[in-house]
């Protein structure tokens, strides 16, 4: 099963985003800010990240500066889908690598859609 996890401040966005990628067959982990994340990507296999650049604590550059920095070069590797309310910062963007973002307020179908375009479809095998 592949696992995504969420990086958002906003329990309420991490909670819905988690429940609409569990029903596609993902897993999903969440994590409040940078620090915890960081600490996930060390005891977690994760296989995308969904990340909120304006965060209290680590926002999601400084995160994003330290997680392509990690000695492990599949954690460092790992892809990820930002979230942020501003299109403007895309140059930013691709800077660290990032080859894909969602405008907020996320809209679930585009997130459903995004993860599937990075991981594929969940296996079949895992569903009822």
């Amino acid at each position: 099963m592949k696992t995504v996890l969420i990086i958002d401040d906003e329990t309420d966005v991490t909670a819905i985003a988690k429940r609409k990628l569990e029903s596609l067959g993902f897993q999903a982990l969440t994590a409040k800010e940078g620090q915890e994340a960081l600490s996930l990507l060390d005891s977690c296999k994760i296989d995308l990240i969904v990340l909120d650049v304006q965060m209290p604590g680590m926002n999601g550059y400084t995160f994003l500066t330290e997680l392509r920095k990690h000695p492990n070069s599949n954690i460092a590797a790992t892809p990820v889908i930002v979230v942020t309310a501003y299109a403007q910062n895309n140059p930013i963007f691709a800077r660290h690598g990032i080859k894909a973002y969602l405008l907020k307020p996320l809209k679930l179908e585009d997130l459903a859609d995004k993860v599937q375009e990075f991981l594929g479809a969940p296996k079949s095998e895992n569903r009822l």
